[in-house]
């Protein structure tokens, strides 16, 4: 057991194991997201409502998105692609989750919306082209390698018309100020988020500092099983995006504080980005 918890406690290189996918794909995980996606009482997976109809908003006075097409990457259950749809744009919604998914697809017929729903993996699959906008909201490119993020810049470069717009948030310093490293151990840890069964978590926060990168490591030890999820965010400066940015083909056009506060700190800001001609 030493040399198990010895292990665990060691600090991995930054984005040297990734495991996103696990949250939505284990058949468990992927329930537990999407019920956090539709929660209104926590935002681990998604804005709440009345944010979302903030950044929404937000994005309609900027661009009109009546008659407008938009790829929605990570689209989860489409809580923003319905209300694309809602204001008359032409919405593409991309996740690789297959619950979400096909909640996404029973919402909009209920509602007797005409979105397209894909279960996909944006870094892989060939992004739909000719799209006015593409968005990638909730600081989804935070959780990406920097190799990771240069496929997904790739990828939105080839989906966008010429004068297209790529709009999406990151985590601010502000964020990864207020990140603590930290270890701690308890039985049934957010249960029954990870498991239905009896379990052990323990969690382990570890800060990057040259990187401005942190990891939330949770190691779940199951009578049958021990299994590990690694959570990582990058953290940007206005300075840093627009550089990686430019570095991939784009000119930022806009940063705002945040799609949904006007707090100057904010924990994350929005992105307005376009092609550079």
């Amino acid at each position: 057991m030493f040399k198990e918890l010895t292990q665990i406690d060691q600090k991995p290189e930054v984005f040297s194991v990734y495991t996103t996918d696990k949250l939505w794909t284990e058949p468990h995980l992927a329930e537990q997201m999407l019920q956090a996606h539709l929660s209104q009482e926590t935002p681990m997976a998604s804005r709440p409502l009345i944010a979302i109809d903030r950044v929404v908003t937000w994005i309609d006075d900027m661009f009109e998105l009546n008659g407008k097409s938009i790829c929605d990457l990570g689209c989860g259950p489409g809580l923003y692609a319905e209300k694309y749809a809602l204001l008359g744009a032409k919405v593409h919604g991309l996740d690789f989750s297959v619950n979400s998914i096909q909640y996404a697809k029973g919402s909009a017929s209920k509602c007797q919306l005409e979105i397209t729903y894909e279960v996909a993996n944006y870094l892989e699959k060939a992004l739909p082209s000719d799209q006015d906008i593409v968005t990638l909201i909730y600081c989804d490119l935070c959780a990406i390698s920097a190799s990771q993020r240069q496929k997904l810049y790739s990828q939105v470069r080839e989906c966008l018309k010429p004068d297209g717009t790529f709009v999406f948030d990151v985590f601010s310093l502000s964020a990864f100020d207020s990140f603590t490293e930290h270890c701690s151990f308890a039985p049934n840890y957010m249960h029954p988020f990870w498991s239905n069964n009896k379990y052990y978590t323990f969690h382990n926060a570890f800060r990057y500092e040259g990187d401005r990168v942190s990891l939330d490591h949770y190691t779940i030890v199951e009578e049958e099983r021990t299994w590990h999820v690694y959570n990582w965010i990058q953290y940007f400066t206005r300075e840093s995006i627009r550089t990686e940015l430019a570095d991939n083909g784009f000119e930022v056009i806009e940063i705002v504080n945040g799609f949904d506060t006007e707090e100057a700190n904010s924990s994350s800001f929005g992105v307005i980005a376009k092609l550079k001609l």
